[in-house]
């Protein structure tokens, strides 16, 4: 006999899943690139619809907290900035925004309690330091080199030696915006909301080690300097960008009583990057 929901009115459940696999469980996975400029090579996730992407290279030494990154993205007439973050998720782990200033790039820490714009510019024990011979801007396009110094680990949101025996691999994520940014010649500048695309991305951190890691690292300039507001990294939300990986939001438009309640039976089924919502 079919179960009878005579006593259940009708329920719209929406599920909005931003999983460490992307949007829409999207599988974008980073590949190898030379960069044509440095010679160095990278795992690279590049998106053919907004023209970002991001690089990222490691030393052969198992225990690393550095690495090398490239970000690309186009520019709006010279408006626009694109951003990287440890995690699939932006709100929590070590976020990097970059921008032009009209004549150079600039860069910045931040950390996002939500996802509305502008997340605060942040400071810690980390640092970049561009790498000039790799970096470039013009009216139309950013590219950025640099490396990150002591940018690794649990508490950031990423730890590549955590991740060696889970398939060696790591969900980042990704942001980009054409919206102006408010102030740019500071790196505490005011960014826009990221109305270009953002989402997630599998960076091969096995195939991200490199013997020439050392080599390229010593191409890196001075590190850059934080505005005097910068506030402290929370390593607490930091931490907890791993450990939540997956959010979910469930929005039902129609009011339930206790009793209705009792007849929903919820079997969660949960993996890595996908929750499932089941209702008999």
């Amino acid at each position: 006999m079919a179960p009878n929901h005579s006593r259940l009115p009708a329920i719209t459940i929406t599920l909005l899943v931003l999983s460490t696999g992307g949007v829409l469980g999207q599988k974008k996975v980073t590949a190898e690139f030379t960069d044509p400029a440095t010679g160095i090579v990278l795992q690279r996730f590049f998106g053919t619809q907004s023209g970002y992407g991001f690089g990222i290279a490691l030393p052969t030494a198992p225990a690393t907290n550095s690495f090398i990154g490239q970000l690309t993205f186009p520019l709006n007439n010279g408006a626009g900035w694109g951003g990287w973050s440890l995690t699939g998720d932006m709100e929590g782990p070590l976020l990097m925004a970059a921008w032009s200033d009209g004549t150079s790039v600039v860069s910045s820490f931040r950390q996002a309690a939500n996802e509305k714009h502008n997340p605060p510019e942040v400071a810690g024990n980390f640092s970049v330091k561009p790498i000039s011979k790799g970096t470039s801007v013009n009216n139309t396009f950013l590219t950025y080199t640099f490396l990150c110094e002591g940018c690794l680990g649990a508490q950031f949101g990423l730890d590549p030696n955590a991740n060696a025996s889970k398939g060696s691999s790591a969900e980042m994520g990704w942001a980009l915006s054409s919206k102006p940014v408010i102030n740019p010649g500071s790196s505490a500048g005011v960014l826009a909301f990221h109305n270009v695309g953002e989402g997630g991305f599998k960076a091969d951190l096995a195939l991200a080690r490199r013997p020439e890691f050392d080599t390229w690292a010593a191409l890196a300039g001075p590190p850059v300097a934080r505005a005097s507001g910068a506030k402290p990294f929370d390593t607490v939300k930091g931490g907890l960008a791993v450990i939540v990986g997956t959010k979910i939001v469930a929005m039902m438009t129609a009011a339930m009583s206790l009793t209705m309640m009792t007849d929903l039976k919820l079997a969660w089924k949960y993996s890595r990057q996908h929750v499932f919502l089941c209702i008999n």
